[in-house]
C-alpha cells in the first residue's frame, strides 16, 4: 500500500512532473528513469558510500538524486534545463544535503564546481546523460585536472562496447584509449528501452569506470600524449605517420624518425597501437621537441 504521507522518491517525481506539466524535450535527449527499485539497484552497482561527495550530471526529475542523497554525504546535480526547477525543487524537498546548479556541464568549471560544492575533496560521478553527449562528458571527466575517484554512467549498449574495446578491433577508439588511461572499466548491467521515459530506440547500458591508483602508462608530457590519442584515430584510414604530420605539423622525415624511436613500424595506423605503443610514440615526440 502507497504511504502518500512518505511518499517514494518515484511518486515524487511522477506528480511534481504532472503537477509542473512538464514535457520531455526531444533536443535535450530527455528520457528519464523514474523506476525507483531499478535506480537502488544501479546505485548499489555504482557503489555510493555514506562518505562520498556525488556529482550527478543530467538529474532529470530527481529520482536518483532524492535515492543519491539518502545514501551520499553530499549529492551535486548538474541540470542544463531550467524547466525542470520546479520539478526537482518538489522531489528534493527536505534532502539537505542534495543541491542542484543549473548550467551546461560542458561549459561548466570542473575544478570550480569541486571545490565549492565538495571542498575540493575528492568525488565520484553517477549519471544518465543524453547519449549524444556521452563521449564528450567522459572525455572531459578522465582528462580534467580533478577527475571523479570513479564514473558510473548509463550509455548506449553501442558505446559501452566501444569504451570496453580492445587495440587491433574496429571499436578501439580515441574514447576508449582515453578511458582506459584514466581507469579500468566495467559493464554493470543491461537496461532495456522500456526502463525509461520516454523510451529510446536503443539498449542502454549502465557502467562504471573506476580511476586507476596509479595509471597503467606513464606518459614524460601527458598533454602530448593526449594530443597523439586524438591523432592516431583521427583519420583511420591514414598512417600513423600521415596524422603526425597532419596534427603536430611534423614533415615526412621526422615522422617517421619519431615512429622509429618508437620502435613503431612507419606504415602502422594509429588504431593498432595499444596504450602501451602510443606512450612510446607520445615519449619519442616530447624528446624530439
Amino acid at each position: 500500500m502507497t504511504d502518500y504521507t512518505n511518499p517514494s522518491a518515484e511518486l515524487r517525481a511522477r506528480v511534481a512532473l504532472e503537477k509542473h506539466r512538464f514535457r520531455n524535450t526531444h533536443s535535450l535527449g530527455q528520457n528519464f528513469l523514474l523506476a525507483e527499485s531499478l535506480i537502488a539497484l544501479l546505485l548499489d552497482d555504482a557503489g555510493i558510500a555514506p562518505e562520498d561527495n556525488v556529482l550527478e550530471i543530467g538529474p532529470g526529475a530527481g529520482v536518483m538524486t532524492r535515492l543519491l542523497a539518502q545514501r551520499a554525504k553530499h549529492v551535486l546535480a548538474v541540470e542544463v534545463d531550467r524547466g525542470l526547477e520546479p520539478v526537482l525543487e518538489d522531489v528534493l524537498e527536505g534532502m539537505e544535503n542534495a543541491q542542484v546548479v543549473f548550467q551546461d556541464i560542458m561549459k561548466s568549471d570542473l575544478r570550480a564546481l569541486i571545490d565549492e560544492h565538495f571542498g575540493g575533496e575528492s568525488y565520484r560521478v553517477v549519471a544518465n546523460l543524453p547519449y549524444y553527449i556521452t563521449a564528450d562528458i567522459l572525455l572531459k571527466l578522465a582528462a580534467s585536472d580533478c577527475p571523479p575517484q570513479s564514473i558510473a554512467i548509463m550509455v548506449q549498449k553501442e558505446a559501452a562496447e566501444r569504451v570496453m574495446s580492445v587495440p587491433g578491433t574496429k571499436q578501439w577508439c580515441a574514447l576508449a584509449a582515453e578511458l582506459q588511461f584514466y581507469g579500468a572499466a566495467q559493464v554493470l548491467t543491461e537496461v532495456a528501452p522500456e526502463a525509461f521515459d520516454p523510451p529510446p530506440h536503443v539498449m542502454s547500458c549502465f557502467i562504471r569506470i573506476d580511476k586507476y591508483a596509479e595509471a597503467p602508462v606513464n606518459p614524460l608530457d601527458e598533454k602530448v600524449f593526449r594530443k597523439l590519442i586524438r591523432a592516431a584515430f583521427a583519420m583511420r584510414r591514414k598512417t600513423l605517420a600521415n596524422n603526425l604530420k597532419a596534427t603536430f605539423g611534423f614533415s615526412q622525415e621526422v615522422a617517421k624518425a619519431i615512429l622509429s624511436a618508437a620502435g613503431a613500424d612507419e606504415k602502422v595506423r594509429g588504431e593498432a597501437l595499444t596504450l602501451e605503443e602510443l606512450c612510446r610514440v607520445s615519449d619519442a615526440i616530447t624528446k624530439m621537441a
